[in-house]
């Protein structure tokens, strides 16, 4: 495979025991607060969120301590590296709030890391320093692609799906329940591990998650030690095709600090400005106040666009999170709650509705979910959207496979 695909194999370092996997696979790093942190490191010494979100003692470098970790895992032959470039599938099986059920089928390979501008790895959300240079000095510390970048592949002619398809027909190498979902794993190597690798560099790909991880990657390929630049070139993802039925995007609500806010006073600067209520069905935003009410909103009709403070183009008007944010809560609750205040944020509904009574909360905002032609259409217009646009579901675990930058070439 030539060395400019967007896409290759790899030689990944997997857990030496599948049965392990149950104990050990951990959600993205990025998900995980503190107690989740500390019932996944509990379930077994060797759990991926001791490397992946590593706490050291008062006074010790957690990325020192991260690769410490990780070097004894190899020495004691806890995760060992396949001998051959390969790709390592994985299908996910979870149940969404609600009750529906999604199953998706996806790759990890070895990713470009290249720059935005290029197009062939397209974002859709902003990112922020912070959380870039702690995935930095942990890449330098462990010289490791510890957890992935989920990509979408537009996928055209169906192959990489059908690539997939006759993977998962065969009895997988490991079953594992964790991270709340399913996972079933194949380690596929030789001429179909490139065929795999060939389907999904067919055309650019979408980043779905991991913005500051491909940014982090970025940044790493151009200041990367001697002894792994070649393998710096490329960054692990995670790849699923846009034909897969099982994809989900689940919408992110906004949980705003403040003294609760009256009911009216809101909803009179939300629809007398940029917004009407409506019914439910119809709603880009629902506003939950402190007594429970729920408001449905939708944009104006026929609003003049000119008009609309900081609109960043068309294509942000109906946009859940930029008129969220930038709307009803930056310029019609502004008085009420300050300027950008902090929020939290939350996939859960019911868990959004809940906070609206809690003290120290202004209201809650239930956002609808973006849909995957939305991001499409904003990545391929090269814009993004505010943080927290999107929540792909189920996540990609971590810990399916590692990618060390030593020994690899590009």
């Amino acid at each position: 495979m030539s060395d400019t695909a967007l896409f290759t194999p790899f030689r990944g370092e997997h857990y030496a025991d599948p049965a392990s996997l149950e104990r050990r696979l951990a959600p993205p790093y990025d998900v995980i607060g503190p107690a989740e942190r500390e019932r996944l490191a509990a379930r077994d010494d060797a759990n991926i969120v001791r490397v992946d979100l590593p706490v050291a003692p008062e006074g010790e470098d957690p990325y020192r301590l991260a690769a410490r970790l990780l070097g004894e895992w190899r020495a004691r032959g806890l995760v060992v590296r396949d001998g051959s470039p390969s790709a390592y599938v994985l299908r996910t099986t979870s149940t969404l709030e609600g009750g529906a059920t999604r199953r998706r089928t996806g790759a990890f390979l070895a990713l470009a890391a290249e720059p935005f501008g290029r197009g062939r790895v397209k974002p859709h959300e902003q990112t922020h320093k912070g959380p870039k240079e702690d995935r930095r000095r942990l890449t330098h510390a462990t010289a490791t692609n510890l957890s992935p970048i989920f990509v979408l592949a537009p996928d055209e002619d169906g192959r990489l799906a059908a690539l997939l398809a006759e993977v998962v027909a065969q009895a997988p190498w490991a079953r594992a329940r964790a991270a709340d979902a399913d996972h079933e794993i194949w380690l596929v190597s030789g001429a179909a591990a490139g065929r795999i690798a060939d389907a999904a560099s067919a055309a650019s790909v979408y980043i779905a998650d991991g913005h500051h991880r491909y940014e982090t990657a970025v940044t790493i390929r151009s200041e990367a030690p001697e002894e792994w630049r070649a393998g710096a070139r490329r960054t692990l993802a995670h790849v699923v095709s846009f034909k897969d039925h099982g994809l989900e995007i689940l919408p992110t609500h906004r949980i705003v600090p403040g003294a609760p806010a009256p009911r009216e006073a809101v909803i009179e600067r939300a629809v007398t400005r940029w917004f009407e209520r409506c019914d439910a069905s119809r709603a880009v935003l629902t506003l939950v106040c402190a007594d429970g009410a729920q408001v449905p909103l939708a944009p104006q009709p026929q609003r003049d666009l000119s008009k609309v403070p900081g609109l960043p183009g068309p294509w942000a008007w109906g946009l859940p999170s930029w008129m969220c944010d930038n709307l009803l809560v930056g310029v019609c609750a502004a008085d009420l709650v300050g300027a950008a205040p902090a929020f939290r944020y939350t996939a859960s509904a019911a868990e959004a509705r809940s906070a609206a009574r809690e003290p120290g909360v202004a209201f809650t905002v239930l956002l609808r979910a973006t849909t995957l032609e939305e991001v499409k259409t904003i990545s391929d217009l090269g814009q993004v959207m505010p943080p927290k646009s999107t929540f792909f579901a189920p996540k990609v675990p971590t810990g399916v496979v590692l990618r060390p930058l030593g020994g690899e070439s590009a």
